[in-house]
Formats: C-alpha cells, structure tokens, sequence
C-alpha cells in the first residue's frame, strides 16, 4: 500500500512543478486567470507593465501583443501573488467544502494509480476499489484529510516537528484502519508481520518513517496550493454538487462498513438476523464482495492478530 501512496505523492508533485512553471511563465508575461484577477480587484495595476518589452505574435490567426516584464516586475509580481495568496490561506482554513473535495481527489487518484502500479509492477489488473459504490479507495481519501486537519495550524512550523506529527498521524491511521477491518469484518488488506521492524501487525518503523517524509511534503509543498486552488465555492450550484456527493460517499462508506460486517458474519455461519441483512445477503453476498473487492482477504487464511 505505501509504496503507491509514494507514488500518488510523486504525482502531485509532478502537477505542482507543472503549474509552477505555468506561473513562471505567466509571470514573466503579466497574464493568467490569477494576475487577471488581482488587476481586475485593483489589487495590482498597470504600472505593472511600466518599461516591459511589447511583441506581436500571432495565436489561432489573430495578431496579438505580448508584454515580457524585466526581473524586478516579476519578482514584485510573485511577491504580491504570494502575499494575497497567504492572505487568503490565514482567513480561509479548511472546511467541510474543501476537505470534501480533497477526499473525492485522493480517493479516486489513489485508486486509479494504485491499479495502475499494479499492473506496471505486477502485470495484473483487478479491483481495487474500497466502497461498493463508485470509483473510490477511501483509505487515501482518508489519509490526505487526517493529514490535511492535523498538518494546518502546524505548517509553518520546524520540518522535524512536521515530520513526528505525520509519522504519527500515519501510524495511527494503519493501526485503525487494520484492525477495525481485522476485528469487526474479518478483512485483510495487507499485513507486516513479516518485516523485521514491524510493531504490529500494521505498523513498522520504515513506513512511519515513510508517513513523515509524506506529511513533510503534502504539509509544505501541495495543501496550501491545493487548497488555494480549492478555493471557496463561488456559486450556490457548486455547494449542492459538493453536498450531494458528500451525502453520497456518507451513505457509501455506510454501506460499505454493513456489507463488510455481515460478510464476517456470513463466514461464520451467522444468519440474517432481520429485512436489512436479508437484503445485504441477497444484493451483496458472498461472490458480490470477492468480485468488488479483490486485493482483500475476507473470513479465511488471515495471520493471526491479537483480540
């Protein structure tokens, strides 16, 4: 599992450098969404274009001028930008709408790439879904919002103290995550009993190490971009689609968890004990579960753990 959390974190790591230059590059022309904002606000104003250097080119057929600001206008330009934009994140902490939206991002992200590492590394193809609705794997939804709520007051902290913390947060998060899946499903999704280091059956020192270099990266390099990127929803429509799919992943992750329950119930030769059981039973069974979720191991062969 770690290793494609790693290589989800490369990923957006990839996407934050390729919007840096993207900014460089408006930056160096005075143009963008962003600068289009900041003139359009009177937060900057054209003075910003004093002694640049004006071009013509021609775009989709149409002759245009381009303006190449000196050095000095661009770094005022990055200095402003950056000013608003650490504005914009001490009166904007993350709530319900971003955090929302940052779920929805890591969960289908982490399933798409996992499936894909997956297949480059071992050439197979199953599903790795995590809910049994939607294309969703929540365990990395999960992640990147504990990492987001707990890593925000501490951001501009010591990177070693950023480091503890997310190592922390990591550890904690597996340590759950496996047991609750190890005692009230009979699930397993992977284990470390194996590895010399391990401290439980779903925690070992390498990974905790691991959890820290990745809550060092997202605290400082992707989350406040991410989440100035986010922004706040502009219009009502935007509120109502995020509130419906929040409603959405709730009920989802719900059922997920009465389908993970009665399946241990079922391998234990546990009966439907009323309509919703029944209806779980017949709608979610036995070969629905080992379909849906491959890569688990459910009722059967799991290493023994502590109860």
């Amino acid at each position: 599992m770690f290793r494609v959390v790693v290589f989800i974190l490369l990923v957006f790591l990839l996407v934050r450098a390729a919007l840096w230059l993207v900014q460089r590059h408006h930056d160096a022309h005075g143009s963008g969404k962003e600068f289009d904002r900041l003139l359009s606000e009177g937060l900057i104003d054209s003075g910003v274009f004093a002694g640049a250097t004006w071009s013509e080119h021609t775009r989709f057929g149409k002759r245009r001028r381009r303006a190449l600001l000196a050095r000095e206008q661009r770094r005022f330009l990055r200095d402003t930008k950056r000013f608003f934009r650490n504005q914009y994140l001490e009166a904007h902490p993350p709530a319900i709408y971003q955090l929302i939206v940052i779920f929805l991002i890591a969960s289908v992200l982490g399933l798409v790439l996992e499936t894909v590492y997956t297949f480059v590394v071992f050439g197979i193809v199953e599903s790795r879904v995590g809910l049994v609705w939607g294309p969703f794997s929540p365990l990395y939804g999960v992640g990147a919002v504990l990492l987001t709520v707990c890593l925000w007051s501490v951001r501009d902290r010591a990177w070693w103290q950023v480091f503890l913390l997310s190592a922390v947060l990591g550890g904690t998060l597996e340590q759950a995550a496996g047991w609750s899946m190890a005692h009230f499903a009979d699930a397993q999704s992977w284990t470390y009993l194996g590895l010399p280091d391990h401290i439980t059956q779903w925690v070992a020192v390498r990974f905790l190490i691991m959890w820290g270099v990745v809550g060092l990266v997202w605290c400082k390099l992707i989350m406040p971009e991410l989440i100035y990127r986010i922004g706040e929803p502009d219009t009502r429509q935007q509120k109502v689609i995020v509130g419906v799919l929040g409603a959405f992943l709730a009920l989802d992750i719900a059922m997920t968890l009465a389908c993970f329950y009665r399946a241990a119930e079922r391998a234990h030769d546990m009966p439907a004990s009323g309509p919703f059981d029944a209806y779980v039973d017949a709608h979610f069974g036995d070969a629905f579960m080992a379909r849906k979720f491959e890569n688990m191991r459910i009722g059967a062969g799991l290493p023994p753990s502590p109860r």
